[in-house]
């Protein structure tokens, strides 16, 4: 994944980013709640080594790098049963000598003859009580186990620098460095889902997501006010949703034969409420306005939606003349002052699909391919039924209608392929629903005072 993909991917997602960071927050405050203080005390001693005689200056010497190398040892010393079983019995600690080990840490610096001891507890006043048993029980140890001078000296000698006293504010837990922690924690976690989720959404967002080799010849912005305002008028010529329904006019004149020769478009899509029957519309009304004698049949004949769009009687259409009850005269309406008629879809029949796909189909869209520059044939989805795959056989061109940050790109490819099992295929796509911000405000601004012309 290319960084403007994982840049994208961690913004759509920064809810989850936000929501794991939160919350990794929270566990920290929990966690710190819930864990016990423990306090540190620590005291320091200075470990001696004394020569064989009278001592001189490179005896002093010696005897320095003598002490260096022993601290070593009692570092690991400190620790063991030999010192702390005194002090656990001294102090009557309800613990092991081994237990009380885990707790004792005992560090010589490199080049330095201090041995620090720190000691771990619940108590702030018990940890400097372990600190100094600890050491005064270390130092007598050392002496018993070295040997003696020449003259009956401990040869080795560790003397108190830093007495052990009572810490005043607890080792842990850090209120600062757990949240902190918990914070990155959440972030990365967050970032994790965010780019797991971006993997895993496979929906339609952008013309790069159409993965078909069909051209996309429309780009419809998303309209909060569409369910109230539905339709393009003339007030909205200036509107973004016009100029892309003017776009979609234009290019579909490049989609085989001109226009103005005559053609039949099915439109379709791939599941309900992607905007097919509202792009017909409105891509009829932009016809019809650039001067093209323009008819839109409503062939959904399940769930006919033109008809209400429009504002129209849709008492009887379609199905009726595919039954012989009426004339396609006498059910076609005009609509409005353009150049736009209407076909209703009548009475919803009980065999929509053989009624589609009947040779009285075929002869009525051939009937108003004659009458009219354009036909557009308004088809339900084609994933939830046949008779927009049938529809397709008997028009010239045919539209699949895509929505934005909606459709999923399988959907799409079924759908592809639902209409290549019929011999047939989409001949351009159109993206609905798409964020305003995608399309490019230059544009609009170039044009957006020109009047509406053909």
């Amino acid at each position: 994944m290319n960084p403007l993909l994982l840049v994208r991917a961690l913004v759509s997602g920064w809810w989850i980013v936000a929501g794991a960071t939160a919350l990794g927050v929270v566990g920290a405050v929990g966690w710190t709640a819930i864990t016990p203080p423990t306090y540190e005390a620590t005291t320091s001693y200075y470990v001696s080594v004394a020569g064989q005689a009278d001592t001189s200056a490179g005896e002093i010497a010696q005897g320095s790098t003598a002490a260096q190398q022993k601290i070593k040892s009692y570092v690991e010393l400190a620790s063991s049963p030999r010192v702390l079983a005194p002090v656990v019995r001294e102090l009557g600690l309800a613990e092991s000598p081994s237990a009380l080990g885990a707790r004792v840490r005992a560090t010589g610096g490199t080049g330095t003859v201090i041995l620090s001891i720190a000691v771990d507890d619940r108590d702030a006043a018990r940890a400097a009580e372990i600190a100094a048993r600890v050491g005064a029980t270390l130092s007598a140890v050392v002496s018993q186990i070295e040997p003696e001078t020449a003259d009956g000296r401990p040869s080795v000698k560790l003397e108190e620098v830093t007495p052990a006293a009572e810490p005043t504010a607890p080792k842990s837990p850090r209120v600062g460095s757990n949240l902190a922690a918990g914070a990155f924690i959440g972030l990365l976690v967050g970032a994790g889902l965010a780019l797991l989720a971006a993997s895993l959404d496979t929906r339609i967002r952008r013309p790069q997501d159409l993965q078909t080799g069909t051209p996309l010849v429309g780009e419809i912005s998303f309209d909060a006010d569409n369910a109230s305002r539905p339709l393009i008028h003339r007030d909205d010529v200036n509107s973004e949703r016009a100029e892309a329904y003017r776009s979609l006019r234009t290019n579909i004149q490049f989609l085989g034969s001109g226009l103005r020769e005559g053609r039949t478009i099915a439109v379709t899509s791939a599941r309900p409420s992607e905007g097919k029957t509202t792009t017909t519309a409105n891509l009829g009304i932009a016809l019809s306005k650039s001067g093209l004698e323009t008819l839109i049949v409503d062939a959904d004949l399940r769930r006919p939606r033109v008809a209400s769009l429009l504002g129209l009687e849709d008492a009887v259409g379609l199905t009726d003349v595919l039954v012989g009850r009426a004339e396609l005269d006498d059910v076609v309406q005009d609509w409005g002052v353009e150049r736009l008629a209407v076909l209703p879809a009548g009475t919803i029949p009980p065999n929509p699909s053989e009624l589609v796909a009947s040779e009285v189909m075929r002869q009525v869209l051939l009937q108003v391919r004659s009458s009219y520059d354009v036909v557009l044939v308004d088809t339900p989805p084609v994933l939830a039924v046949t008779d927009a795959a049938l529809v397709s056989t008997v028009t010239d061109t045919t539209l699949l209608v895509v929505a934005a940050g909606q459709t999923r790109q399988s959907d799409v490819r079924s759908a592809v392929d639902a209409l290549a099992r019929v011999g047939q295929r989409p001949d351009g796509m159109v993206l609905s629903k798409v964020k305003q911000g995608r399309l490019r405000d230059a544009y609009r601004s170039a044009y957006s005072s020109r009047d509406d012309q053909a």
